[in-house]
């Protein structure tokens, strides 16, 4: 039986969640499989995982006994996308110059595949299924752990000369009480993490929203409970997003100003913070920020794909390569 267009793969490697999708031209994903990852295990132990996800892909009724003519990779870290490499991973062991796009062609016998950078790969999948549609130029921005961007260019990733482009994760941002910092060192996940563990009141004393979330364990506060804290009105619940979410709007009013976006969108586990926490304090900063003239230029909006977004911007890859 045939279909009208050639099977493709799409393959999230992270720091911790491994994906892989099939798809067609039309970009929705048919079949999905998903993994944990360890980070300790290493590389070897997700290119493991991969063979063992994608047989069951394989088996999946959706593919009706095809193999996948194309794969599209998006990788948690800086790569070489000429010579389909990865240059190295912040969490994961195993992966510095590493041929991933030959190990693929290799061992799961797919013969055309291209591997571009997690963020990169997100921002041509908001474009091509999500908020990005029918816009150009539009910037992508992920937040989680750690902050990674991409310029979507009319439906085509930019680039740069050579590794890479759009990390404004990156760039130096004015910390008040440290002064000049990555912006990924204030704003991302680990840094509103880290900086909400040493808020905490010494003893183990309920002294707020915060320290009850704690229970007396730093351990228990992550991104998601200085969220819940600043909402109940914890003050350094507040004060910490109050800096995080500045350093956003200082470091897109710079990237508006030399790049001038259509729309700017925001995705990663910490913009599920939502609207009035994050979003809305982002917006009054990026305004009072940015350049004048290019005020009303552009929106800032959430991502729209959720937890699957760099498998549709994977697909989109697989079908664009030739």
């Amino acid at each position: 039986m045939t279909t009208a267009s050639p099977l493709l793969l799409g393959l999230e490697i992270g720091g911790t969640k491994l994906q892989l999708g099939l798809g067609r031209a039309d970009g929705r994903i048919i079949a999905l499989e998903r993994r944990v990852i360890r980070p300790e295990a290493g590389a070897v132990a997700i290119l493991d995982q991969i063979r063992q996800a994608y047989l069951h892909l394989l088996a999946h009724p959706a593919a009706n006994g095809e193999r996948p003519f194309s794969a599209g990779i998006g990788f948690g870290g800086p790569v070489d996308a000429q010579r389909g490499l990865t240059l190295k991973s912040h969490q994961v062991a195993g992966w510095d110059q590493f041929d991933l796009t030959g190990w693929v062609v290799e061992t799961l016998k797919i013969s055309r595949v291209v591997i571009r950078n997690d963020a990169d790969t997100a921002g041509l999948g908001e474009v091509s299924q999500g908020a990005g549609q029918g816009l150009s130029p539009v910037f992508y921005v992920t937040i989680g752990s750690g902050i990674g961007g991409g310029l979507i260019l009319d439906g085509q990733i930019y680039q740069g000369s050579g590794p890479g482009a759009a990390e404004i994760g990156h760039l130096w941002i004015d910390d008040p009480e440290l002064g000049p910092r990555r912006l990924e060192e204030i704003a991302s996940g680990w840094a509103i993490t880290r900086e909400a563990r040493s808020r905490l009141s010494v003893g183990g004393e309920v002294a707020g929203p915060l320290d009850s979330l704690a229970q007396g364990d730093p351990d228990r506060i992550d991104g998601a409970a200085v969220a819940r804290a600043a909402a109940a009105g914890d003050h350094r619940g507040r004060a910490i997003l109050a800096k995080a979410t500045t350093a956003v709007g200082q470091a897109l009013a710079h990237m508006v100003t030399l790049l001038g976006p259509r729309r700017i969108i925001l995705g990663g586990g910490v913009s599920l913070i939502g609207e009035q926490l994050w979003f809305e304090p982002i917006r009054q900063t990026l305004d009072d920020r940015v350049f004048p003239p290019f005020r009303g230029t552009f929106d800032l909006v959430p991502a729209a794909l959720g937890e699957e977004v760099v498998i549709h911007g994977a697909l989109e890859l697989a079908g664009k390569h030739d």
